[in-house]
């Protein structure tokens, strides 16, 4: 082979290399590019690159989406009362019996009232003015056994309730909260036939002391309790 002829086969030979090289190969998932002159040749992972772009892109949506609302806890339940009127009645006024206000005349002026009564009408619900143990139930009469009372006593031992002419729903020894129901309000009506005003008497004590129920319980709430049919 002459020089001539040589050169023009070596420079055949490069342009076949250089075209062999400028085409991409794809195989299983790769694509192989040409490296630049005076490079090594780059090989990147088609799945990795997809990959990579979804991340990026989630990565951008995450950015600009607004931070989630977080969810707030329930508003709390209000605290228990810790003086309820027991019927929610206003206070018994004067009948042929007398008045139903702490320290009202009694026996001919021979005694006072020791308690308040509140109105009541026969079945209707009667609650704990306070919240304490149910200490004792007894009867609200010597020899009559149709009428009770049932009697609380708080827990730090500062009170006692004694509320009379209830029929009891509640255990000896049992803790109820202030509001919570204790009996149902009976009637007045068999013993003292002569038109008394039906209530339920309340009496309190406060570090052993009597005290008018008026000026610590709440007044009348206008609302009438549940009516036994």
């Amino acid at each position: 082979m002459g020089a001539h002829a040589e050169q023009v086969y070596i420079a055949r030979l490069q342009e076949i290399r250089r075209m062999s090289a400028s085409s991409h190969v794809r195989r299983r998932g790769r694509v192989i590019f040409p490296a630049p002159p005076g490079a090594a040749a780059i090989t990147i992972t088609a799945f990795a690159l997809a990959g990579c772009v979804g991340a990026a892109i989630a990565a951008q949506a995450m950015a600009g989406a607004p931070e989630p609302i977080k969810a707030t806890d329930a508003a709390p339940a209000p605290p228990a009362p810790e003086l309820v009127n027991p019927t929610g009645h206003t206070l018994r006024g004067e009948d042929i019996y007398g008045a139903g206000a702490f320290g009202a005349s009694r026996g001919n002026g021979t005694r006072r009232h020791r308690g308040a009564d509140y109105l009541a009408e026969p079945g209707e619900l009667v609650r704990a003015p306070i919240s304490g143990i149910v200490q004792r139930i007894g009867f609200a009469y010597r020899g009559d056994e149709r009428y009770r009372y049932v009697e609380l006593k708080s827990e730090d031992q500062t009170r006692d309730v004694r509320v009379l002419y209830v029929g009891p729903e509640v255990q000896l020894g049992a803790v109820v909260r202030a509001g919570e129901p204790i009996g149902r309000a009976q009637d007045l009506s068999r013993r003292y036939p002569r038109g008394i005003t039906n209530h339920v008497h309340v009496e309190l004590r406060e570090n052993g002391a009597l005290a008018d129920p008026a000026d610590v319980l709440p007044p009348a709430s206008g609302q009438h309790g549940e009516i036994d049919a």
